[in-house]
């Protein structure tokens, strides 16, 4: 499996966050727009890399995205 230089980025991101971070956090520190980062992390879940869930926090709906274990 390759994974490009924006998700190598992506899972650094995550592991240097302990392995959870929210997408919108992501997105910031990465400088991708909303939808390449939800692509990319779509694809990244696709890949059985990370784990997506969605929580409600301050009123929002959030993706919260979790490194899986094997991807670290």
């Amino acid at each position: 499996m390759r994974l490009n230089e924006d998700e190598r980025r992506f899972i650094s991101y995550l592991a240097s966050r302990g392995g959870s971070a929210y997408l919108s956090e992501i997105r910031r520190a990465l400088g991708l727009p909303h939808t390449s980062a939800w692509r990319m992390a779509k694809r990244l879940n696709e890949m059985g890399l990370v784990r997506t869930l969605k929580v409600r926090a301050g009123g929002k709906e959030l993706l919260k995205i979790l490194l899986r274990k094997s991807a670290r």
